[in-house]
Order: C-alpha cells, then sequence, then structure tokens
C-alpha cells in the first residue's frame, strides 16, 4: 500500500461527499468499485473520521429530511432504506424516533388524491394501497383515510 494510493483513495472519497451526503458503507463500496484494496479504503474511512467528514447519524437525519420532503415515506420504508445504505439499526431507529408519521402519511395522501378516479370506495382503496406501499402502518393509513373521507 503506497502513500499515493491512500491520497487517491481519499481524494476520490471526498469527491463523492462533495456531491452528496454519504454513509460509511456507501463510500467503502464505491471506493471498492474504483478496485481500492481493503487496507486503503480502511485507511481512507478512518482519515475521513478523523476530519469528521463521515458521520452515518448526521447522513440518516439528512436523508430522512430530504426523502419525506420529496416522496413522503412512512417508518418502514425509510428504515429499510438507511438499512440498505448501510446505516445501523440503532443509528436508523434514533433518526426515526422524531418521525410525524400522521402528518407524512397526510401530505402523501394529498399529493395522490387528485389523481385517483372513480368511486369514493375505489380511491379510498387505492389511496390505501399507495400509502402502503409507502410503508406506512396500517393504523396510520386507517387515520389518515378517515380523516380524508370523512362526511
Amino acid at each position: 500500500m503506497s502513500d499515493s494510493d491512500r491520497q487517491q483513495a481519499l481524494d476520490q472519497a471526498i469527491r463523492y461527499l462533495g456531491i452528496r451526503e454519504h454513509s460509511r458503507q456507501e463510500i467503502a463500496l464505491k471506493l471498492k468499485r474504483c478496485r481500492f484494496s481493503d487496507e486503503v479504503i480502511e485507511k481512507a474511512l478512518e482519515r475521513l473520521d478523523t476530519l469528521n467528514l463521515l458521520d452515518d447519524r448526521s447522513f440518516a437525519d439528512n436523508f430522512i429530511r430530504s426523502r419525506t420532503r420529496s416522496k413522503p415515506s412512512g417508518r418502514y420504508k425509510l428504515r429499510y432504506e438507511l438499512l440498505q445504505k448501510g446505516v445501523s439499526a440503532d443509528i436508523a431507529d434514533e433518526a426515526l424516533r422524531d418521525i410525524d408519521s400522521a402528518a407524512h402519511c397526510m401530505n402523501a395522501a394529498l399529493k395522490k388524491m387528485p389523481f385517483l378516479k372513480g368511486e369514493q370506495i375505489d380511491q379510498r382503496r387505492k389511496l390505501h394501497a399507495h400509502l402502503a406501499s409507502r410503508g406506512f402502518d396500517s393504523q396510520t393509513i386507517r387515520e389518515t383515510l378517515d380523516e380524508l373521507f370523512e362526511g
């Protein structure tokens, strides 16, 4: 392992982080695809840690904030996506603790409503399926639908 390899891996990782925040695992996988050795990758990750450029908790918080703004999703789906990106279950659960599922569910439902056709019962069924696919739990979906379709 040469100093040149370590510096190249670190430079590449910093370029990735300059585009958007990444989890530790995402950076490791991207460096692996660049054919850096495991030892070089580990050294680059250690250096990023010492520079405070890698923080899975911050990544999780920003991912959730960004995701719920653009495409409202429930806890289940957000947790799954964070785990897929290499965030630990503990960090994912901690980041999701303060999520207002009811508000996000209502937001997702209101975005979908204008595109639903048919009778109210059909709209309700389609909206339920849509919200479930977005990772909202059945209780939150039921409460949201009751509020939308009351009266």
